[in-house]
């Protein structure tokens, strides 16, 4: 199965709202640049009835070199992390 690209999604949101896909990109990149905004700020986004999202803490720890095998300190790290909603699992 291929991927669902965000071009190919652009072009069917484009083509449902009758809208170009110049704006459409435009919405879409605001609403994701909106979303990862408020979650760098420490703030959760919910959209109700698909999921929310959040910024996700990794402690650093102890990783290995895969090639070498020799013992290396990962850095502390957040991301953003999805959670689907009930509805949509």
């Amino acid at each position: 199965m291929a991927a669902y690209t965000k071009t190919a999604l652009i072009k069917d949101v484009a083509e449902q709202l009758g809208t170009t896909t110049a704006t459409t990109t435009r919405v879409l990149d605001a609403i994701l640049a909106q979303i990862i905004g408020k979650t760098q700020d420490g703030e959760n986004v919910t959209l109700k009835g698909f999921g929310s999202f959040r910024m996700r803490e990794s402690a650093a720890r102890q990783g290995r070199n895969p090639h070498t095998g020799e013992t290396m300190e990962i850095p502390a790290s957040r991301r953003l992390a999805f959670k689907a909603s009930k509805a949509r699992s």
